[in-house]
Parts: structure tokens; C-alpha cells; sequence
């Protein structure tokens, strides 16, 4: 039973957090998958992006949803993705692209996430 109910949990967070990506990512592409497991802590994405020819897949590890000074963040270990030079970039450079691994996630979809958590 809980299983179910943390899957239902997951579907919500990730309708919620799709809208969000889709805002983001609309001038380089469009977004295909997107999954989140709360048991494992992982994101998933599969993104089609202009001028590709195939799918770039993104992973988030130990993701947390954290609010500081009522704000609300999406916060991670590490970004994996299909192409091997990301992955290098993200090795090197990910704390200065993303300030303390956080992403800041707008009020209106803040408030669903933070109802289910």
C-alpha cells in the first residue's frame, strides 16, 4: 500500500515539476520523458533538442525539495546525462552553474510539491 501511494506521490510531484521544465527548456527543445523516484532520490529527463538528432537524457541523483527564506528549491548530488562531454562539465564546473547544486522552483509550483512532500 505505501508503494502505491508513494507512486501516486511521485506522478503528482512529476506533472507539477513538468510544467516547470517545459517553461525552461521551450527556446532549446521539448521535453519527451520525465519520472522522478522519491525511494532512490533520482530525476529523470529525456529532452529532444533543436538541432539534435537524438534524445539527450538527463538524471538528477539524491534530489531534495529544500526551502530556505521561503523560497523553494530542487536540490541535487549530481547531474548524469547521455552525452560524455556534459558529463565532464557537470564534473568540473556544476557548483559554479548551479549555486549549491539548488534550482530555484517558482511559488505557484513550490506550493503543490511542498503540499506532498
Amino acid at each position: 500500500m505505501v508503494s502505491i501511494l508513494k507512486k501516486q506521490k511521485d506522478k503528482i510531484i512529476s506533472k507539477a515539476l513538468q510544467s516547470f521544465v517545459n517553461i525552461i527548456i521551450t527556446d532549446y527543445g521539448k521535453l519527451i520523458d520525465f519520472g522522478i523516484n522519491s525511494k532512490d532520490k533520482t530525476i529523470f529527463l529525456k529532452v529532444s533538442l533543436k538541432g539534435e538528432n537524438e534524445v539527450l537524457n538527463i538524471a538528477f541523483s539524491n534530489y531534495s525539495i529544500v526551502t530556505e527564506h521561503k523560497n523553494t528549491y530542487f536540490q541535487f548530488d549530481s547531474i548524469r546525462t547521455s552525452r560524455e562531454w556534459m558529463n565532464v562539465l557537470f564534473d568540473k564546473k556544476l557548483s559554479d552553474i548551479f549555486e549549491e547544486n539548488k534550482i530555484q522552483i517558482p511559488g505557484y509550483i513550490a506550493t503543490p510539491i511542498n503540499i506532498c512532500l
